[in-house]
Protein backbone atom coordinates (compact mmCIF):
# COMPACT_ATOMS: atom_id res chain seq x y z
CA UNK A 1 0.00 0.00 0.00
CA UNK A 2 1.45 3.33 -1.03
CA UNK A 3 1.23 5.92 1.70
CA UNK A 4 3.35 8.83 2.75
CA UNK A 5 6.19 7.82 5.00
CA UNK A 6 4.78 10.12 7.65
CA UNK A 7 1.58 8.12 7.63
CA UNK A 8 3.10 4.72 8.15
CA UNK A 9 2.10 2.77 11.23
CA UNK A 10 4.14 4.11 14.08
CA UNK A 11 4.60 2.88 17.61
CA UNK A 12 3.02 6.09 18.80
CA UNK A 13 -0.04 5.72 16.61
CA UNK A 14 -0.67 2.19 17.76
CA UNK A 15 0.27 2.41 21.38
CA UNK A 16 -1.34 5.36 22.48
CA UNK A 17 -1.04 8.73 22.44
CA UNK A 18 -4.39 9.05 23.89
CA UNK A 19 -6.70 6.50 22.60
CA UNK A 20 -5.50 3.93 25.03
CA UNK A 21 -6.43 5.98 28.07
CA UNK A 22 -9.74 5.67 29.80
CA UNK A 23 -11.14 7.64 32.67
CA UNK A 24 -11.38 11.27 33.58
CA UNK A 25 -7.74 12.24 33.03
CA UNK A 26 -7.92 11.53 29.29
CA UNK A 27 -10.29 14.41 28.64
CA UNK A 28 -7.70 16.92 29.84
CA UNK A 29 -4.59 15.21 28.48
CA UNK A 30 -2.19 16.97 26.15
CA UNK A 31 0.11 15.76 23.43
CA UNK A 32 -0.16 14.49 19.86
CA UNK A 33 -3.53 13.29 18.65
CA UNK A 34 -3.81 9.73 17.38
CA UNK A 35 -6.03 9.57 14.31
CA UNK A 36 -6.95 6.48 12.30
CA UNK A 37 -8.21 6.92 8.75
CA UNK A 38 -9.74 4.33 6.48
CA UNK A 39 -7.83 5.18 3.32
CA UNK A 40 -4.65 4.66 1.34
CA UNK A 41 -2.51 6.03 -1.46
CA UNK A 42 -3.20 9.54 -2.69
CA UNK A 43 -6.18 9.96 -0.36
CA UNK A 44 -3.76 9.92 2.55
CA UNK A 45 -1.75 12.70 0.95
CA UNK A 46 -4.93 14.79 1.01
CA UNK A 47 -5.61 13.95 4.64
CA UNK A 48 -2.01 14.77 5.52
CA UNK A 49 -2.41 18.20 3.92
CA UNK A 50 -5.38 18.82 6.21
CA UNK A 51 -3.59 17.56 9.31
CA UNK A 52 -0.50 19.62 8.49
CA UNK A 53 -2.64 22.74 8.19
CA UNK A 54 -4.25 21.93 11.54
CA UNK A 55 -0.84 21.56 13.20
CA UNK A 56 0.35 24.82 11.67
CA UNK A 57 -2.73 26.60 13.02
CA UNK A 58 -2.88 25.05 16.50
CA UNK A 59 0.53 23.56 17.24
CA UNK A 60 -1.12 20.21 17.96
CA UNK A 61 0.59 17.32 16.21
CA UNK A 62 -1.33 14.46 14.61
CA UNK A 63 -0.03 10.90 14.39
CA UNK A 64 -1.88 8.97 11.69
CA UNK A 65 -2.48 5.31 10.97
CA UNK A 66 -4.22 4.40 7.71
CA UNK A 67 -5.41 1.26 5.99
CA UNK A 68 -8.17 0.06 3.72
CA UNK A 69 -7.79 -3.53 4.84
CA UNK A 70 -9.76 -4.75 7.87
CA UNK A 71 -9.98 -1.24 9.29
CA UNK A 72 -12.87 -2.04 11.64
CA UNK A 73 -11.26 -5.31 12.74
CA UNK A 74 -8.12 -3.42 13.69
CA UNK A 75 -10.20 -0.88 15.64
CA UNK A 76 -11.86 -3.68 17.58
CA UNK A 77 -8.46 -5.17 18.37
CA UNK A 78 -7.22 -1.77 19.54
CA UNK A 79 -10.26 -1.46 21.78
CA UNK A 80 -9.55 -4.85 23.35
CA UNK A 81 -5.97 -3.75 24.00
CA UNK A 82 -7.15 -0.37 25.41
CA UNK A 83 -5.22 1.39 22.64
CA UNK A 84 -7.92 3.14 20.66
CA UNK A 85 -7.01 6.29 18.73
CA UNK A 86 -8.53 9.63 19.66
CA UNK A 87 -10.43 9.93 16.38
CA UNK A 88 -11.36 7.48 13.64
CA UNK A 89 -12.38 8.62 10.15
CA UNK A 90 -14.55 5.97 8.53
CA UNK A 91 -17.78 5.31 6.64
CA UNK A 92 -20.98 6.76 8.09
CA UNK A 93 -22.47 3.26 7.84
CA UNK A 94 -20.29 2.17 10.79
CA UNK A 95 -22.03 4.46 13.30
CA UNK A 96 -24.51 1.96 14.74
CA UNK A 97 -21.93 -0.78 14.99
CA UNK A 98 -19.38 1.45 16.73
CA UNK A 99 -21.99 2.69 19.20
CA UNK A 100 -23.13 -0.86 19.97
CA UNK A 101 -19.53 -1.88 20.64
CA UNK A 102 -19.15 1.06 23.01
CA UNK A 103 -15.98 2.30 21.34
CA UNK A 104 -17.17 5.82 20.48
CA UNK A 105 -18.28 8.78 22.58
CA UNK A 106 -21.36 10.90 22.19
CA UNK A 107 -20.65 14.25 20.53
CA UNK A 108 -21.66 17.54 22.11
CA UNK A 109 -22.30 19.86 19.13
CA UNK A 110 -21.72 22.96 21.26
CA UNK A 111 -18.06 21.95 21.65
CA UNK A 112 -17.56 21.72 17.87
CA UNK A 113 -16.92 25.15 16.39
CA UNK A 114 -18.82 25.67 13.15
CA UNK A 115 -21.26 22.82 13.76
CA UNK A 116 -24.10 25.21 12.97
CA UNK A 117 -22.81 25.45 9.40
CA UNK A 118 -23.10 21.71 8.76
CA UNK A 119 -25.41 20.44 6.02
CA UNK A 120 -28.55 19.22 7.79
CA UNK A 121 -28.95 15.80 6.13
CA UNK A 122 -25.35 14.84 6.86
CA UNK A 123 -25.65 16.08 10.46
CA UNK A 124 -28.83 14.03 10.97
CA UNK A 125 -27.11 10.93 9.60
CA UNK A 126 -24.51 11.30 12.35
CA UNK A 127 -27.18 10.65 15.00
CA UNK A 128 -28.21 7.32 16.45
CA UNK A 129 -31.80 6.05 16.41
CA UNK A 130 -32.53 7.94 19.64
CA UNK A 131 -31.37 11.22 18.11
CA UNK A 132 -28.06 11.42 19.96
CA UNK A 133 -25.02 12.80 18.13
CA UNK A 134 -22.36 10.11 17.76
CA UNK A 135 -20.22 11.45 14.92
CA UNK A 136 -19.27 14.58 13.04
CA UNK A 137 -19.76 14.42 9.27
CA UNK A 138 -16.76 15.19 7.08
CA UNK A 139 -17.90 14.43 3.52
CA UNK A 140 -21.04 13.32 1.65
CA UNK A 141 -21.91 12.14 -1.85
CA UNK A 142 -24.55 10.41 -3.97
CA UNK A 143 -24.04 8.00 -6.83
CA UNK A 144 -24.13 9.19 -10.44
CA UNK A 145 -24.24 7.33 -13.75
CA UNK A 146 -20.96 7.40 -15.70
CA UNK A 147 -21.32 6.61 -19.43
CA UNK A 148 -18.81 6.30 -22.27
CA UNK A 149 -19.91 9.21 -24.46
CA UNK A 150 -17.64 8.07 -27.30
CA UNK A 151 -19.51 4.75 -27.35
CA UNK A 152 -22.84 6.59 -27.45
CA UNK A 153 -21.60 8.61 -30.42
CA UNK A 154 -20.23 5.57 -32.24
CA UNK A 155 -23.58 3.77 -31.97
CA UNK A 156 -25.71 6.93 -32.43
CA UNK A 157 -27.37 6.46 -29.06
CA UNK A 158 -28.87 9.25 -26.93
CA UNK A 159 -27.88 9.75 -23.31
CA UNK A 160 -30.39 7.59 -21.40
CA UNK A 161 -33.08 9.34 -19.39
CA UNK A 162 -35.02 6.25 -18.29
CA UNK A 163 -33.96 2.86 -16.95
CA UNK A 164 -35.43 1.25 -20.06
CA UNK A 165 -33.00 3.31 -22.13
CA UNK A 166 -30.15 2.37 -19.80
CA UNK A 167 -30.89 -1.28 -20.52
CA UNK A 168 -31.12 -0.61 -24.28
CA UNK A 169 -27.77 1.18 -24.25
CA UNK A 170 -26.22 -1.59 -22.15
CA UNK A 171 -27.35 -4.19 -24.70
CA UNK A 172 -25.97 -2.10 -27.57
CA UNK A 173 -22.66 -1.56 -25.78
CA UNK A 174 -22.40 -5.33 -25.38
CA UNK A 175 -23.47 -6.46 -28.84
CA UNK A 176 -22.61 -3.68 -31.31
CA UNK A 177 -18.82 -3.22 -30.94
CA UNK A 178 -18.79 0.35 -29.61
CA UNK A 179 -14.99 0.51 -29.51
CA UNK A 180 -14.75 -0.59 -33.16
CA UNK A 181 -12.07 -3.24 -32.67
CA UNK A 182 -14.09 -5.99 -34.32
CA UNK A 183 -14.13 -8.06 -31.14
CA UNK A 184 -16.94 -9.01 -28.77
CA UNK A 185 -15.05 -7.66 -25.77
CA UNK A 186 -17.24 -4.85 -24.40
CA UNK A 187 -20.08 -4.87 -21.91
CA UNK A 188 -22.81 -2.43 -21.06
CA UNK A 189 -22.87 -2.40 -17.28
CA UNK A 190 -20.03 -2.19 -14.78
CA UNK A 191 -20.97 -3.80 -11.44
CA UNK A 192 -18.88 -4.27 -8.28
CA UNK A 193 -20.56 -7.57 -7.40
CA UNK A 194 -18.30 -8.84 -4.64
CA UNK A 195 -19.66 -9.58 -1.19
CA UNK A 196 -16.59 -7.88 0.32
CA UNK A 197 -17.79 -4.95 2.48
CA UNK A 198 -21.23 -5.48 0.97
CA UNK A 199 -20.32 -4.06 -2.45
CA UNK A 200 -23.08 -5.77 -4.41
CA UNK A 201 -25.72 -4.53 -1.97
CA UNK A 202 -24.13 -1.07 -2.11
CA UNK A 203 -24.56 -1.04 -5.90
CA UNK A 204 -28.05 -2.59 -5.92
CA UNK A 205 -29.47 -0.18 -3.32
CA UNK A 206 -30.21 2.46 -5.95
CA UNK A 207 -32.20 -0.05 -8.03
CA UNK A 208 -34.13 -1.10 -4.92
CA UNK A 209 -35.09 2.42 -3.90
CA UNK A 210 -35.87 3.57 -7.42
CA UNK A 211 -38.22 0.63 -7.85
CA UNK A 212 -40.10 1.94 -4.82
CA UNK A 213 -38.78 -0.73 -2.46
CA UNK A 214 -36.76 -0.63 0.71
CA UNK A 215 -34.84 -2.86 3.09
CA UNK A 216 -37.16 -2.15 6.01
CA UNK A 217 -40.24 -0.19 6.94
CA UNK A 218 -40.22 1.94 10.05
CA UNK A 219 -42.61 1.02 12.85
CA UNK A 220 -41.66 4.11 14.87
CA UNK A 221 -39.64 4.37 18.02
CA UNK A 222 -36.52 3.00 16.37
CA UNK A 223 -38.25 -0.27 15.45
CA UNK A 224 -38.35 -1.81 11.96
CA UNK A 225 -39.87 -4.65 9.97
CA UNK A 226 -38.06 -6.27 7.06
CA UNK A 227 -39.55 -5.26 3.70
CA UNK A 228 -37.51 -7.18 1.17
CA UNK A 229 -40.32 -9.55 0.19
CA UNK A 230 -42.43 -6.71 -1.19
CA UNK A 231 -43.28 -6.50 -4.88
CA UNK A 232 -40.99 -3.50 -5.48
CA UNK A 233 -37.96 -5.28 -3.98
CA UNK A 234 -38.69 -8.36 -6.07
CA UNK A 235 -38.94 -6.16 -9.18
CA UNK A 236 -35.54 -4.61 -8.40
CA UNK A 237 -34.02 -8.07 -7.99
CA UNK A 238 -35.61 -9.24 -11.25
CA UNK A 239 -34.22 -6.23 -13.13
CA UNK A 240 -30.72 -6.93 -11.82
CA UNK A 241 -30.99 -10.61 -12.64
CA UNK A 242 -32.10 -9.78 -16.18
CA UNK A 243 -29.08 -7.55 -16.78
CA UNK A 244 -26.59 -10.28 -15.92
CA UNK A 245 -28.38 -13.55 -16.60
CA UNK A 246 -30.71 -12.80 -19.52
CA UNK A 247 -29.22 -9.81 -21.33
CA UNK A 248 -25.64 -10.72 -20.26
CA UNK A 249 -24.52 -7.12 -20.33
CA UNK A 250 -22.42 -7.13 -17.12
CA UNK A 251 -18.63 -7.48 -17.23
CA UNK A 252 -17.20 -11.00 -16.77
CA UNK A 253 -16.13 -11.88 -13.24
CA UNK A 254 -18.20 -9.10 -11.72
CA UNK A 255 -19.28 -11.28 -8.78
CA UNK A 256 -15.69 -11.16 -7.54
CA UNK A 257 -15.09 -7.48 -8.33
CA UNK A 258 -14.77 -4.81 -5.67
CA UNK A 259 -14.83 -1.13 -6.62
CA UNK A 260 -11.12 -1.13 -7.50
CA UNK A 261 -11.71 -3.88 -10.08
CA UNK A 262 -14.91 -2.20 -11.30
CA UNK A 263 -13.03 1.08 -11.73
CA UNK A 264 -10.47 -0.71 -13.88
CA UNK A 265 -13.22 -2.22 -16.05
CA UNK A 266 -14.50 1.27 -16.84
CA UNK A 267 -11.06 2.82 -17.26
CA UNK A 268 -9.86 0.16 -19.70
CA UNK A 269 -12.94 0.01 -21.92
CA UNK A 270 -14.37 -3.28 -20.70
CA UNK A 271 -17.67 -1.75 -19.55
CA UNK A 272 -19.46 1.38 -20.71
CA UNK A 273 -21.78 2.40 -17.84
CA UNK A 274 -20.99 2.60 -14.15
CA UNK A 275 -23.11 3.73 -11.20
CA UNK A 276 -20.67 5.15 -8.64
CA UNK A 277 -19.76 8.21 -6.64
CA UNK A 278 -18.23 11.53 -7.74
CA UNK A 279 -14.90 10.62 -6.16
CA UNK A 280 -14.40 8.64 -9.39
CA UNK A 281 -13.89 11.90 -11.33
CA UNK A 282 -10.36 12.14 -9.97
CA UNK A 283 -9.74 8.44 -10.48
CA UNK A 284 -10.87 8.35 -14.10
CA UNK A 285 -9.39 11.71 -15.08
CA UNK A 286 -5.97 10.26 -14.29
CA UNK A 287 -6.44 7.49 -16.89
CA UNK A 288 -6.95 7.10 -20.63
CA UNK A 289 -10.75 7.37 -20.22
CA UNK A 290 -10.48 11.06 -19.35
CA UNK A 291 -12.67 13.12 -21.69
CA UNK A 292 -14.39 9.99 -23.05
CA UNK A 293 -17.22 9.79 -20.54
CA UNK A 294 -20.23 11.83 -19.53
CA UNK A 295 -21.87 11.92 -16.11
CA UNK A 296 -25.63 12.10 -15.69
CA UNK A 297 -28.17 11.83 -12.91
CA UNK A 298 -29.31 8.22 -12.56
CA UNK A 299 -32.62 7.90 -14.41
CA UNK A 300 -35.26 7.76 -11.71
CA UNK A 301 -37.94 5.13 -11.19
CA UNK A 302 -41.17 5.28 -9.17
CA UNK A 303 -39.09 6.73 -6.31
CA UNK A 304 -36.54 9.51 -6.77
CA UNK A 305 -33.56 8.01 -4.98
CA UNK A 306 -29.91 7.18 -5.48
CA UNK A 307 -27.50 5.86 -2.88
CA UNK A 308 -26.00 8.58 -0.67
CA UNK A 309 -23.03 8.00 1.58
CA UNK A 310 -20.89 9.86 4.02
CA UNK A 311 -17.54 9.87 5.73
CA UNK A 312 -17.80 10.57 9.45
CA UNK A 313 -15.36 11.41 12.22
CA UNK A 314 -15.78 9.40 15.41
CA UNK A 315 -14.58 10.51 18.83
CA UNK A 316 -13.28 7.31 20.32
CA UNK A 317 -13.63 6.13 23.91
CA UNK A 318 -10.85 7.58 26.07
CA UNK A 319 -9.98 10.35 23.62
CA UNK A 320 -8.19 13.57 24.53
CA UNK A 321 -11.37 15.53 24.11
CA UNK A 322 -10.01 19.08 24.23
CA UNK A 323 -7.55 18.55 21.40
CA UNK A 324 -9.86 16.17 19.55
CA UNK A 325 -12.68 18.73 19.53
CA UNK A 326 -10.28 21.24 18.02
CA UNK A 327 -9.42 18.83 15.21
CA UNK A 328 -13.07 17.95 14.61
CA UNK A 329 -13.86 21.66 14.40
CA UNK A 330 -10.99 22.27 11.98
CA UNK A 331 -12.01 19.34 9.73
CA UNK A 332 -15.41 20.92 9.06
CA UNK A 333 -13.99 24.41 8.55
CA UNK A 334 -14.03 26.01 5.11
CA UNK A 335 -10.23 25.76 4.96
CA UNK A 336 -10.10 22.02 5.62
CA UNK A 337 -13.10 21.22 3.45
CA UNK A 338 -11.51 23.03 0.52
CA UNK A 339 -8.20 21.27 1.13
CA UNK A 340 -10.04 17.95 1.09
CA UNK A 341 -11.36 18.78 -2.37
CA UNK A 342 -8.28 20.37 -3.94
CA UNK A 343 -5.02 19.54 -2.14
CA UNK A 344 -4.45 16.39 -4.21
CA UNK A 345 -5.96 16.35 -7.69
CA UNK A 346 -6.13 12.55 -7.80
CA UNK A 347 -7.95 12.17 -4.48
CA UNK A 348 -10.97 14.19 -3.36
CA UNK A 349 -11.39 12.99 0.22
CA UNK A 350 -14.09 15.63 0.60
CA UNK A 351 -16.48 14.64 -2.17
CA UNK A 352 -19.22 17.13 -1.39
CA UNK A 353 -18.56 19.52 1.49
CA UNK A 354 -20.59 19.27 4.68
CA UNK A 355 -19.96 22.95 5.42
CA UNK A 356 -22.77 24.99 3.89
CA UNK A 357 -20.46 27.93 3.22
CA UNK A 358 -18.30 25.85 0.86
CA UNK A 359 -19.08 25.04 -2.80
CA UNK A 360 -17.79 21.93 -4.53
CA UNK A 361 -18.43 23.55 -7.90
CA UNK A 362 -16.35 26.60 -7.04
CA UNK A 363 -13.58 24.46 -5.54
CA UNK A 364 -13.35 22.54 -8.81
CA UNK A 365 -13.15 25.58 -11.12
CA UNK A 366 -16.87 25.50 -11.92
CA UNK A 367 -16.71 21.98 -13.32
CA UNK A 368 -20.39 21.22 -14.13
CA UNK A 369 -19.96 17.61 -13.02
CA UNK A 370 -19.67 18.79 -9.43
CA UNK A 371 -22.72 20.99 -9.78
CA UNK A 372 -24.60 17.89 -10.94
CA UNK A 373 -23.21 15.87 -8.03
CA UNK A 374 -24.47 18.47 -5.57
CA UNK A 375 -27.86 18.61 -7.28
CA UNK A 376 -28.33 14.83 -7.27
CA UNK A 377 -27.31 14.57 -3.62
CA UNK A 378 -29.74 17.30 -2.60
CA UNK A 379 -32.69 16.06 -4.66
CA UNK A 380 -32.34 12.28 -4.66
CA UNK A 381 -29.69 11.21 -2.13
CA UNK A 382 -30.89 8.29 0.02
CA UNK A 383 -28.71 7.13 2.92
CA UNK A 384 -28.65 3.60 4.27
CA UNK A 385 -29.81 2.85 7.81
CA UNK A 386 -26.51 3.86 9.39
CA UNK A 387 -27.88 4.34 12.91
CA UNK A 388 -29.08 0.74 13.30
CA UNK A 389 -27.07 -1.21 15.90
CA UNK A 390 -25.32 -3.16 13.14
CA UNK A 391 -26.36 -2.02 9.69
CA UNK A 392 -23.15 -3.45 8.24
CA UNK A 393 -24.30 -6.97 9.18
CA UNK A 394 -27.62 -6.37 7.45
CA UNK A 395 -25.90 -5.05 4.34
CA UNK A 396 -23.56 -8.04 4.36
CA UNK A 397 -26.49 -10.47 4.53
CA UNK A 398 -28.08 -8.69 1.57
CA UNK A 399 -24.84 -8.97 -0.37
CA UNK A 400 -24.46 -12.65 0.35
CA UNK A 401 -28.00 -13.45 -0.82
CA UNK A 402 -27.90 -11.28 -3.96
CA UNK A 403 -24.46 -12.54 -4.95
CA UNK A 404 -25.70 -16.13 -4.62
CA UNK A 405 -28.86 -15.33 -6.60
CA UNK A 406 -26.82 -13.83 -9.42
CA UNK A 407 -24.20 -16.59 -9.39
CA UNK A 408 -26.89 -19.22 -9.89
CA UNK A 409 -29.33 -17.07 -11.91
CA UNK A 410 -31.94 -18.30 -9.47
CA UNK A 411 -35.44 -17.03 -8.72
CA UNK A 412 -35.40 -13.38 -7.58
CA UNK A 413 -38.69 -13.90 -5.77
CA UNK A 414 -37.31 -16.84 -3.79
CA UNK A 415 -34.11 -14.97 -3.04
CA UNK A 416 -36.00 -11.95 -1.69
CA UNK A 417 -38.24 -14.18 0.46
CA UNK A 418 -35.17 -15.89 1.93
CA UNK A 419 -33.42 -12.58 2.45
CA UNK A 420 -36.44 -11.04 4.13
CA UNK A 421 -36.56 -13.91 6.64
CA UNK A 422 -32.85 -13.49 7.43
CA UNK A 423 -33.25 -9.72 7.69
CA UNK A 424 -36.11 -10.01 10.15
CA UNK A 425 -34.08 -12.44 12.27
CA UNK A 426 -31.15 -10.00 12.37
CA UNK A 427 -33.47 -7.14 13.33
CA UNK A 428 -34.73 -9.26 16.21
CA UNK A 429 -31.20 -10.12 17.29
CA UNK A 430 -30.30 -6.42 17.28
CA UNK A 431 -33.40 -5.54 19.32
CA UNK A 432 -34.91 -3.25 16.69
CA UNK A 433 -37.63 -5.52 15.26
CA UNK A 434 -41.12 -4.04 15.37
Amino acid sequence: MATLAAIAISATALTGCGGGNSGGSAANATGPLSVWVRGSGDSMKAYQAIFSAFTAQTGIKVNVFSTLTDFETKLSAAASAHKLPDIAVDDAAQLGSFETQGIIQQIEPSTISGSGQLESTAWNEAKDSAGNDYAVPFSVQANLLFIRKDWLAKLHLPVPTTWAQVVQDAVAFTNDDPDGDGKADTYGMDVPGSTSRGYISWWWSTMLWQAGGDYVKSDGGGKYTAALDGSAAVTAAQEFEQLACTDKVVQPGYLNDDTTAANKAFETGVAGMYLTGPYAFATFDATAVKGKYVVVAPPLGPTSATLAEGTDMYLMAGAKNNEADKLLSFMISAKAQNLGMTAVSTATVVRLPVNNTVSATAAHSNDPRWALAQQVYASAGHFEYDSMPNWTALRQETSNEINAMMANCSSPSTAMTNLNTKFQSLLQQQGVAG
